[in-house]
Parts: structure tokens; sequence; C-alpha cells
């Protein structure tokens, strides 16, 4: 099961399957849609704005959610985490609150972050009805942002760690997050040497698993985790990818990671 492929209207995604039982939607798009494998979500990699947002608007009928109650925030891989009480148009708002994750136990309310490269984390509270995404690049990874939001639900909505459900997508595979000596030390000091990988030539840094060590530190047992095993960098034909293609802005782009409940 876990993150399971999808063709929607000719919208190719991947669908959290476990999460359907508790009555939340929990998505990730990739680069095929309406026959082509340039189905771009980012404004900042388009040029023109009105592409992307022909490409949300099918995304948005696609998946049946409402456009007119969508939240996301400003990322600028940092830790912080904004908690939405409303939703709000997305094609008539211009959010200028930075956060790189979000939280809501409003339902309908659809929490979007946007991605390429960097982990989506979902995170459902299964009893309380609250759910988290976060958008883990690793600078947010290095600040413990999933951590971060955690701790929110438990602070804010007394959430207890035995009821939560998690699902790491897409995103880099040790393998191609290459690092420099600065970055590959702070993660050493912050994880230790369980995510730093030192080869003859090169120094890489896995994300996931240091996701993964914040989620276990906080409660979160392994049969609570869904985790998707794809690479963003190696998987050219569905994913965009910065790391990969950023000396080739033409093939720039991103996908989203959705997460909505759809009911009470």
């Amino acid at each position: 099961m876990g993150f399971v492929k999808e063709n929607i209207n000719g919208i190719e995604i991947f669908r959290i399957s476990e999460f359907e039982d508790y009555g939340i939607d929990g998505f990730f798009t990739t680069r095929k849609g309406c026959g082509h494998d340039s189905f771009n979500l980012s404004y900042k990699w388009a040029e023109r704005k009105e592409e992307v947002d022909k490409n949300f608007r099918i995304l948005f009928e696609a998946l049946q959610i409402d456009h007119r109650n969508i939240f996301y925030a400003k990322q600028v891989h940092k830790n912080d985490i904004i908690i939405a009480e409303r939703g709000f148009d997305f094609f008539e708002y211009n959010q200028e609150a930075e956060a790189d994750g979000l939280v809501t136990n409003i339902p309908g309310i659809a929490l979007i972050t946007m991605h390429a490269d960097c982990f989506p984390v979902y995170i459902v509270d299964t009893e309380k009805r609250v759910i988290s995404l976060v958008h883990s690049g690793w600078r947010g990874t290095l600040q413990h942002i999933t951590e971060n939001a955690l701790q929110i639900l438990k602070k804010k909505f007394l959430s207890s760690a035995e009821d939560l459900l998690v699902a790491i997508g897409p995103g880099i595979c040790k393998r191609h997050f290459e690092v420099g000596k600065d970055v590959y030390e702070m993660f050493l000091r912050e994880f230790g040497d369980e995510v730093c990988l030192e080869s003859k030539k090169s120094l890489f840094v896995d994300l996931k698993k240091a996701i993964l060590l914040d989620l276990k530190k906080n409660g979160i047992e392994s049969c609570q985790i869904i985790s998707c095993d794809m690479c963003t960098y190696e998987d050219a034909d569905i994913f965009f990818s910065y790391r990969r293609d950023h000396n080739k802005p033409e093939k720039l782009g991103s996908m989203v990671a959705i997460l909505r409940m759809v009911r009470k």
C-alpha cells in the first residue's frame, strides 16, 4: 500500500492509501499531466503565470478540491509552523506569511506545500482529527522542523504519539544529496553518523534518515510511518528535481504535496 500511483483525468498523482480509512486525503503530484511531462506547479519556474494557474485549476478539479479553501505559506527553508484556522482563494490571495510547516484541525482546508527535492512529511492525528504538512529541505531538517510540528500537535491539540500516522513522501535520496564539509559537519553534530556518509571524494547526507530519527525521538514507531522509496533525482521521468536540473532552467518545475480532512 502506501503511496499508490493513480491517473485522474489525465493527471498522474500518488495517493497515500492508508489515510483514506480516517477520512484524510494525502497526495503528491508528479511531472506528468495533460499528456505531457512538464506539469509544472511552480510560478518561479514558469514563463507565464497563466500556465501555472491553468495547471492548478486542472489539478483542483481532478482531485475535487475547492480552490477557495486552500492554505499554503511562503516557504523559506526554516522550521516555523503556521496553524491554519481558515482557508483562502488560491487564485486571489497572495500569501506573504513565511513557514515551512502547516497545521489545521478544520475539515475541508487543503494544506499545500511545494517541492523539487525537499521531502514532504504528512502527519495525521487519527483521534484528535488534526493534520500537519511539512516541507523539509536540508535547512528545515537540520532545524528539526518535523519535530516542531509534532510538538505543536502535542502542546496545542493534546495529540498523543501513539495516535499519529506519518507519511514521508518522495525526495532526494542519500546517493545524490552531496554536500560541502560545513553542512556535513552540522548534520554530524546534530544527528550523528547515522545520517552522514563519506566516500573517497564526496560527502553525503541522508535527509530521510534524519527525519526518521526525529520521529523516533518523539515516540513515533516504525509501524506508524509510511515511507516512500522513490528519489526525485533518480526518477527523472516522474519528478522534477532542482539538484538534477538546476543548470537547465528550462527543465525546472515543482510538484505539490496536498493534505486535507474530508470528514470530521
